[in-house]
């Protein structure tokens, strides 16, 4: 079993205090102070905080809600959920953005969550300063356990800003309810934010205490990005050089293969996956190895791994191991039973109606559903499943879906008929288009590792052994021979499988217990783009394409030039090595209505809640439209390069922060909490 730090929920449950009560600050009495002075309590108070991390990475996945994913940016430049033509609160959202409001699951989710993690941090400093006579079991143990808790206080302040905006601070807990608390404005909240990262730098070791918990380099990360949105470049460069240049810790960019699949020379199809950009892939590989077997771990927590600098951790048991070992509540399970591939899963409609067409030269040709993707020839893995009998073109395959099994193609989505139905995301067209589309794309080189179909598979083999571009010209070639008719009904729709979010190789063949790999909070490379905006924030255009050109020298893809750098290029090349991974939310947000960004204003020289400004720009260039969704008709249209009809989405300029939620706002009684400007009371 991997191993993890979150031990002993129950009882940290009952440490934490009682967090029902939703802002209402309450510490331990005298009756229980006893327990707490030792340090195995502050170490059991301290997995209770980051178990609340583990739960906004993993949690609602599994309960099929999509609120936890809101932070990474859902519904702004870079993808969505494909729930958007249904009725009721928060479906439809990120396409018609009126719907969002302060009693919004998307909104309540973050706000409530993040206090719950300032409240159970706050606890921890609390225990410490309140109990001196507590023996610990180094000299510096007392400090670097008292930093990882103000660590986890600031990046809940720090996601709350992001998000919100204006926010409520304590950096203690008190017995009394909040009832007379002031929100504070993002700049303050800012401020306040950087001292406890630069506490935290100050006093974290270099290595982790466990794995999972944090260190110097995370805290001078997040530093770097706070001092950017205080407009502290220098200071923002400085910080994010100490965890370059190695002051911090031992991180670099990974250029040689390492991990479970290290020894594996090529993907499944042939593809080389030679260093450097072979040791991308290798970021993302699951516990399994190359020969089928099960490591202790999954390659983010791999010892080589030295771009990783803070990774959150997954309890990865199965659901009978669960109860065998005594948990019960769904949330403890939703913990063990992440389902990331899942939402990231092409969607395929496979195995139902309008599969084959019977020719009139006496053959049967599949259309393009039945059994509609399969191994290359000589690829496919034993327990591959067998296509539909009588088909000419499937003579010797093996179908990448196995309905029995149901891993691969699909991962662990439920099958419908022809269709596969759950919780899913769509990528931005900009995301999923290759480089050089006519459309456009984020992927300004067909080069880049990162962006070939090594990462992405957009065009996936059938059972002819071909590429779906290939037969799809073979079947309007059919079609015009006059050999079958294809309607309407046999359009597809195929989204590309992310193998960042994805493997070929699972711990299990049922269940929701695939992909158990777990999931970057902070990778070095994050830093170098951090890095290279603070450059450009001071002019230094050629420094801020060294930093870019570390990354792009890994994935193969074409130098950045100096000129080329601006906020977009690197807001672009954040899409390009970091989608799925970065808080994009927070991104966009502070370089959002921030007097200080004033970098961003040759790109977006409107920065206001009435007007425009950076979010709401990307959201309307780059976001999904969803073409025949709840606004449809009402909504800004253009035409595109193929002379189509399209939507922009729906979103307003005040949408660079989400309305204040309404537990917030009701419980204070003796202070008034004014709602976010145009989300009304």
């Amino acid at each position: 079993m991997k191993k993890y730090i979150f031990i002993l929920l129950a009882l940290v449950l009952a440490v934490s205090c009682n967090d029902d009560a939703f802002l209402e600050e309450k510490t331990y009495n005298d009756d229980t102070a006893s327990f707490f002075k030792n340090q195995k309590a502050i170490e059991i108070a301290l997995a209770s905080a980051y178990t609340e991390i583990q739960y906004m990475v993993f949690g609602n996945q599994r309960g099929g809600s999509s609120h936890n994913w809101i932070l990474n940016g859902m519904g702004l430049d870079t993808f969505a959920n494909t729930n958007t033509t249904a009725s009721g609160d928060d479906q439809g959202v990120f396409s018609d953005w009126p719907k969002l409001t302060s009693v919004s699951g998307y909104v309540r989710h973050y706000g409530e969550y993040m206090y719950k993690l300032s409240n159970r941090a706050n606890i921890v400093v609390d225990m410490i300063d309140e109990h001196p006579e507590i023996e610990y079991s180094t000299p510096t143990m007392q400090q670097e356990l008292r930093a990882e808790a103000v660590f986890l206080r600031a990046w809940s302040y720090r996601v709350l800003a992001g998000l919100f905006g204006s926010l409520v601070y304590s950096d203690h807990m008190t017995q009394e309810a909040r009832y007379d608390y002031e929100m504070i404005p993002r700049e303050e909240a800012w401020k306040l934010i950087a001292a406890d990262f630069e506490y935290a730098e100050q006093n974290l070791p270099v290595k982790p205490r466990l794995m999972g918990t944090v260190t110097k380099a995370a805290a001078a990360h997040y530093l770097s990005e706070t001092y950017l949105s205080l407009g502290q470049f220098k200071e923002a460069e400085d910080a994010a050089s100490r965890v370059i240049n190695g002051q911090d810790g031992d991180y670099h960019i990974m250029t040689t293969r390492f991990g479970n699949r290290a020894d594996q020379a090529t993907d499944r199809y042939g593809n080389s996956l030679a260093a450097p950009q072979g040791a991308y892939w290798d970021l993302f590989r699951t516990s399994m190895r190359t020969d089928g077997s099960q490591a202790s771990d999954s390659n983010p927590n791999d010892p080589g791994n030295k771009e990783a600098i803070w990774v959150a951790q997954i309890d990865f048991v199965s659901q009978a191991e669960n109860w065998t070992l005594g948990a019960s509540g769904d949330s403890w399970w939703r913990m063990h039973v992440p389902i990331l591939e899942s939402v990231w899963a092409p969607w395929i409609p496979m195995g139902g109606k309008n599969g084959t067409r019977a020719g009139s030269d006496g053959k049967t040709y599949y259309v393009f559903t039945a059994d509609a993707t399969c191994y290359a020839a000589g690829k496919e893995p034993a327990d591959a499943g067998n296509p539909a009998a009588g088909v000419e073109e499937a003579a010797g395959r093996k179908t990448m879906y196995n309905l029995s099994i149901k891993i691969d193609s699909l991962a662990c989505r439920a099958q419908g008929e022809g269709a596969a139905t759950a919780l899913g995301f769509l990528a931005s067209e900009f995301v999923q288009r290759p480089a050089g589309d006519i459309l456009g794309s984020y992927w300004d080189d067909p080069n880049d590792f990162r962006g070939s179909e090594v990462m992405i598979q957009r065009d996936p083999y059938t059972p002819s052994g071909k590429r779906w571009s290939e037969v799809k010209k073979e079947v309007k070639a059919r079609v015009d021979a006059g050999l079958y008719t294809v309607t309407a009904s046999d359009t597809v729709n195929i989204t590309p499988r992310f193998w960042k979010f994805s493997d070929d190789k699972h711990v299990i063949s049922s269940g929701n217990c695939y992909y158990d790999t777990d999931w970057y909070m902070i990778r070095i490379a994050e830093t170098y783009l951090l890095r290279a905006e603070a450059r450009l924030a001071q002019g230094n255009k050629s420094g801020a394409a060294e930093d870019i050109n570390v990354l792009r020298n890994r994935a193969g893809a074409k130098p950045a030039a100096a000129g080329d750098i601006d906020i977009d290029y690197i807001l672009d090349e954040r899409v390009r090595e970091l989608f799925g991974e970065e808080q994009r939310w927070i991104t966009l947000s502070r370089l959002s209505c921030n007097p200080n960004a004033t970098y961003v204003l040759d790109k977006y020289p409107t920065q206001n809640a009435q007007t425009s400004n950076t979010l709401y720009e990307r959201t309307r260039k780059y976001g999904w439209g969803h073409e025949n969704d709840l606004t449809a008709g009402r909504r800004e249209t253009y035409v595109d390069a193929l002379g189509n009809t399209r939507h922009i989405p729906n979103i307003q300029p005040f949408n660079y922060v989400l309305p204040i939620p309404v537990q917030i706002i009701q419980s204070n009684k003796d202070v008034k909490i004014p709602q976010n400007y145009g989300y009304g009371e």
